[in-house]
């Protein structure tokens, strides 16, 4: 019975020694895990400003976009209108002839306007307004 109860002792030991070899173990898996958890959380929120960043910039893209394409739109047409009256212009009038000195000054008036439409085309690719200075779009 003496050695009944020693095997018992002996067998309760080395259960407890496994279990203790286990509880060991996975402490330390779950140390190896949580490290991973909190890098992958530090990650997961870099790219999560990123990808915020990202979407203001496009967001920003599509506004700038947009401007340009308005701003295309009305040059164009402007474009338009003073071709128009360029050629408007240019026709002989029907009715009695002015002074030269009006043709003249018409004249210049539409070479202005022109050299002014190229100088506004010119300053809005360079992101620079003549009258009211750099542009901020």
């Amino acid at each position: 019975m003496w050695q009944f109860a020693r095997r018992s002792r002996v067998r309760k030991l080395q259960y407890i020694a496994e279990l203790e070899k286990n509880v060991q173990a996975l402490q330390a898996k779950g140390s190896e895990v949580s490290a991973e958890l909190e890098f992958v959380n530090q990650q997961n929120l870099i790219l999560s400003m990123e990808n915020k960043a990202l979407k203001q910039r496009l967001e920003n893209l599509a506004q700038e976009q947009l401007i340009k394409y308005l701003e295309h739109d009305v040059l164009e047409r402007e474009i338009g209108r003073l071709r128009a009256l360029y050629q408007q212009q240019q026709q002989p009038p029907q009715q009695q002839q002015p002074s030269s000195g009006h043709r003249r000054t018409k004249s210049r008036d539409l070479d202005f306007q022109f050299a002014n439409l190229s100088l506004k085309h010119k300053d809005a690719s360079s992101g620079h307004d003549p009258i009211s200075g750099p542009l901020n779009i």
